[in-house]
């Protein structure tokens, strides 16, 4: 799932609930259980948009990093655009729980993502369970949902997590 609709999770639990350690313990488990829907990433990496990287000089796993990489960069502008437009526009949002259940909410991902990035050991045990999350349902369809129907699915996640936040 793309950490903007987690942190759009994450705004609607720290808008209801006023104990910031709460709505971040709570965000972090509402993290795995969107994780357990498909979502269309698991060839996320193969290319972007249809688009490949490089030539022979590039090795899979560079390609693969690299389409992750820009997937992840327009992922983290939209939540960057999307926590300022909000912030800004609604100061009802300005609250340690909102803040609390944002970071709770990103939290699994960029916990991976060091893993992945940087093989810290301490963090494998983490990095598997946040991968068998993941494959929960996967692994009884057998195949993920194509990616461009998963990011649909997200988008309309997304809308209506706007639209809890907003009213």
């Amino acid at each position: 799932m793309f950490i903007t609709v987690h942190a759009a999770a994450g705004i609607i639990i720290g808008k209801q609930i006023d104990n910031p350690i709460i709505a971040f313990v709570v965000a972090i488990i509402s993290h795995f259980i969107l994780d357990i829907i498909p979502h269309g990433d698991q060839k996320l990496g193969k290319k972007f948009f249809g688009l490949r990287f490089g030539g022979n000089e590039l090795t899979d796993a560079e390609k693969s990093l690299k389409a992750i990489a820009l997937y992840g960069l327009i992922d983290a502008f939209s939540l960057i655009f999307l926590i300022l437009y909000l912030f800004r526009n609604f100061p009802i949002l300005d609250s340690d729980s909102v803040t609390w259940g944002i970071i709770g909410s990103i939290l699994p991902d960029m916990l991976v993502g060091l893993y992945v990035i940087g093989k810290f050991k301490p963090l494998k045990w983490f990095y598997e369970f946040h991968t068998w999350n993941h494959h929960l349902l996967l692994n009884k369809m057998k195949s993920d949902i194509p990616l461009k129907v998963g990011m649909l699915f997200q988008l309309c996640l997304l809308i209506i997590g706007v639209w809890l936040i907003l009213f």
